[in-house]
C-alpha cells in the first residue's frame, strides 16, 4: 500500500501553485494546508488550489500533527528561521532555493536536521529536467571528453523582479546572483563537481530598480581545472529571455536552451552536441530528449524523488549539503565582488 507524504505550503505566492501541482501529479502526496502571514491570500489560494485546510499561525500549522513535510516558499532570508523551527517541531523540510541567505544559516538548519533526524532539502529542480539530466549523461560517458569550459547565461527582464517585489531588495532577494545564478551554479556542480575558486564583477549600469546587483558575471574554478563563466540579469528590457549552458569538453560540445520556436511544453528546452563519439562525426545535431508533460516536469520529478526519501528513508539526487554548496558558490562571488579578489572554497569566515 502506498504511503501518503502530508504536506504544507509556507508562503501563498506564485511558486505555490507550482508545487501543489507537481507534488499532485508526483502522487502519493497531499497538500493538507497553507500558511500566508495575509490570511486573505492563503484563503485564496486554498479556495483555488482545493488545500482543505488554511492556518490562522504559524504556531498552529507547527502544531498540526497531520503535517509530515513543511515546503517553506518565503523570500530568501525567511528560510532559515522558519525552517530551524519546523525541523525542531519534527517536520521535514523544503526549501526552495536558495537554502538560505548564508553559509551560516545553511550549516545551522543542516545541524539542526541532524540533531532532530529529519531531512533538509533544497528545491533544485533543473537537475531533473529531461534536458539537464540528459546532458549530465553525456558528459559522464566520455563522449565530449573532459570539460574544460562551462558558460551559462541567464536573461531575464524586469518583470521578473516586478511579479515579485521581495526580490527588489537586499535581504528578501539579495540580488541576482541568489535569486538566478543560484540555479545554474547548483546544475554545474551537479554534472562538473566541486568548485574550488571564485571570482565575480558587478555590472554599474542598473536597468531594474533593485537594492542589489541586476546584472552579474560570475567566474569559477572547478576543482578538476575546468573553468566557468556564469551571467545572469534582470536587466533585458527587449527578448528573448533565455537560461542556456554550453559545455566544451576536449572531443565535443553541448549546448542546452531554452526552446524558443517549437513545441514548448513538450519540449521545453532543446539539447544539442558535437561528439564524434555519439554521431561519427563533427556535425552539430539535436540530441533527443524526454517529452516532458509541462514545464513543470523538473518539479514533478523532484516531488516523486523526495516522497521516496522522506516515507521511505531512500537517498535522493539532491541533498541539503548541495543545497549549502550551492550557496557557498554565491556567497563566495559576492565577496570576491567586494574585494576584488578571487576566493578560495571552502569558505573559512564564519561570518559569510
Amino acid at each position: 500500500m502506498t504511503v501518503t507524504l502530508r504536506v504544507a505550503l509556507l508562503g501563498a505566492g506564485q511558486m505555490s501553485r507550482m508545487h501543489t501541482a507537481a507534488s499532485r501529479q508526483a502522487g502519493g502526496i497531499d497538500v493538507v494546508g497553507i500558511y500566508d502571514q495575509d490570511f486573505e491570500r492563503a484563503s485564496a489560494r486554498a479556495s483555488d488550489l482545493s488545500i482543505p485546510r488554511v492556518y490562522r499561525s504559524w504556531p498552529e500549522l507547527l502544531g498540526d500533527a497531520t503535517v509530515d513535510c513543511v515546503v517553506i516558499l518565503l523570500p530568501h532570508d525567511l528560510h532559515a528561521k522558519f525552517g530551524i523551527e519546523a525541523l525542531e517541531a519534527g517536520k521535514h523540510v523544503v526549501s526552495e532555493k536558495p537554502l538560505a541567505h548564508s553559509v551560516a544559516d545553511c550549516d545551522r538548519m543542516l545541524a539542526t536536521a541532524a540533531r532532530v533526524g529529519r531531512k533538509l532539502l533544497p528545491v533544485h529542480n533543473r537537475v531533473y529536467d529531461y534536458a539537464a539530466e540528459r546532458m549530465a549523461e553525456i558528459v559522464r560517458s566520455g563522449a565530449i571528453g573532459e570539460v574544460i569550459l562551462a558558460q551559462t547565461n541567464g536573461y531575464e527582464g524586469p518583470g521578473t523582479v516586478g511579479v515579485r517585489p521581495w526580490l527588489a531588495t537586499k535581504a528578501g532577494g539579495g540580488g541576482v546572483l541568489l535569486a538566478q545564478a543560484v540555479h545554474p551554479a547548483y546544475v554545474l556542480r551537479w554534472i562538473l563537481g566541486d568548485v574550488a575558486r571564485v571570482g565575480c564583477l558587478f555590472g554599474d549600469l542598473k536597468v531594474v530598480d533593485m537594492t542589489s546587483e541586476d546584472t552579474a558575471i560570475a567566474t569559477l574554478k572547478f576543482a578538476t581545472g575546468a573553468l566557468a563563466e556564469m551571467t545572469a540579469t534582470f536587466g533585458i528590457a527587449h527578448g528573448p529571455f533565455d537560461h542556456s549552458i554550453a559545455l566544451h569538453g576536449r572531443d565535443g560540445y553541448l549546448t542546452l536552451g531554452m526552446n524558443q520556436t517549437g513545441d514548448r511544453q513538450a519540449h521545453p528546452h532543446v539539447l544539442h552536441a558535437i561528439s564524434p563519439k555519439l554521431f561519427g562525426d563533427k556535425a552539430l545535431h539535436e540530441v533527443e530528449i524526454k517529452p516532458s508533460e509541462s514545464w513543470g516536469t523538473g518539479f514533478r520529478r523532484l516531488w516523486e524523488d523526495y516522497r521516496a526519501a522522506l516515507v521511505e528513508d531512500r537517498p535522493t539526487r539532491v541533498t541539503g549539503d548541495d543545497g549549502k554548496k550551492a550557496v557557498e558558490i554565491i556567497v563566495a562571488a559576492y565577496h570576491a565582488n567586494a574585494t576584488g579578489r578571487v576566493v578560495d572554497l571552502p569558505l573559512t569566515d564564519p561570518s559569510l
